[in-house]
């Protein structure tokens, strides 16, 4: 993204976000614009590769840091994660590049992001791209960790969210901050069925980070570049900040902003991508069923493809192509 201009902009909630904005095209104004949401622990340069890979095309491309990363505010207020507080912040983007018309492409977190910000401002968004989190209809019944990594330990045979027990404890930040090489090797550690042994039972993120033992990287994340950014993000501090979204769901902050969105429109009547990713164990393929079993997702089209949870880094292209592919769907009526 170096021809990208960077910018900033206070949003209506006085919170400052970092944001980058494509070179204008001739035609840019007939096409949507491409809203990309990163997640969790990234920041804006996760779509680097998977925008260069998307060559010249004529849609205008907007990619900011979410809250709680690189060049944005860090607060560790958790209720200023809400959703609808967040979706009011990328409006805020758009209509500061007088965008009225996109389609929002997010990751892991920023996939619940996107999906959030079309349910509150769907009218200027004509589709949505998830990768590797499927649509999470909003609840209106509390979030109990335990009872959630019990139901899917009978599911799936192991607890989906145990990570999330270290992630919500107090010293959780500080442990991470002062371990960030143990940390890149728990995110993209290169050991069969890596992200289920480290996410996915009991204590072993912790165990791991407070440990010794070295594990081989992903191809991807031996590169110099990707754990720079990684490195440079977090190393003065701002891994409190990547926590909340966590500590939002699981303090139910966000049932609190779900509850806004009259149950009458949860359906997403845009044309809707699903990237799934083979081997992620925690963001599992069956991520969409459930919303498409009560047809909340008329016009989905559903892709797999062979990665593990960071698909961005691992697959650029594939992701590339898939989105290049769907846009064709996409029309500005």
């Amino acid at each position: 993204m170096e021809s990208f201009t960077r910018k900033s902009l206070v949003t209506k909630r006085s919170l400052k976000y970092t944001y980058y904005v494509s070179p204008p095209a001739e035609i840019s104004g007939k096409v949507p614009a491409l809203l990309f949401l990163h997640g969790f622990p990234d920041s804006s340069h996760l779509w680097s590769r998977v925008i260069s890979a998307l060559g010249n095309i004529p849609n205008r491309i907007i990619v900011p840091d979410c809250l709680g990363y690189a060049g944005t505010d860090k607060p560790t207020d958790t209720n200023l994660y809400s959703y609808s507080g967040q979706a009011e912040d990328i409006t805020d983007i758009l209509a500061a590049e007088s965008v009225s018309n996109a389609v929002i492409i997010g990751h892991d977190w920023g996939s619940v992001l996107a999906q959030r910000t079309f349910l509150h401002h769907g009218h200027i968004l004509r589709g949505l791209v998830l990768l590797n989190v499927g649509y999470m209809v909003p609840q209106n019944e509390l979030f109990d960790l335990s009872a959630f990594n019990s139901h899917t330990q009978q599911i799936f045979g192991y607890p989906q969210f145990a990570y999330w027990e270290f992630f919500l404890t107090p010293n959780a930040a500080g442990i991470i901050e002062s371990r960030l090489d143990r940390m890149w090797q728990a995110l993209h550690g290169d050991v069969e069925d890596w992200m289920r042994k480290i996410f996915c039972e009991p204590n072993a993120m912790q165990d791991f980070l407070l440990g010794t033992e070295e594990v081989p990287l992903k191809k991807y994340a031996q590169e110099s570049e990707w754990q720079a950014h990684f490195k440079g993000q977090f190393q003065a501090g701002g891994f409190a900040s990547a926590l909340q979204s966590y500590k939002a769901v699981a303090w139910n902050v966000q049932l609190k902003s779900d509850a806004t969105i009259p149950r009458e429109k949860l359906q997403i009547e845009a044309p809707c991508l699903y990237i799934s990713c083979t081997r992620d164990a925690v963001c599992t393929p069956e991520g969409t069923e459930r919303a498409a079993r009560q047809g909340l997702l008329p016009q989905l089209k559903k892709v797999e493809i062979e990665a593990g949870h960071w698909s961005p880094m691992e697959k650029p292209a594939e992701i590339a192509k898939h989105i290049s592919d769907f846009l064709h769907t996409v029309s500005l009526s």
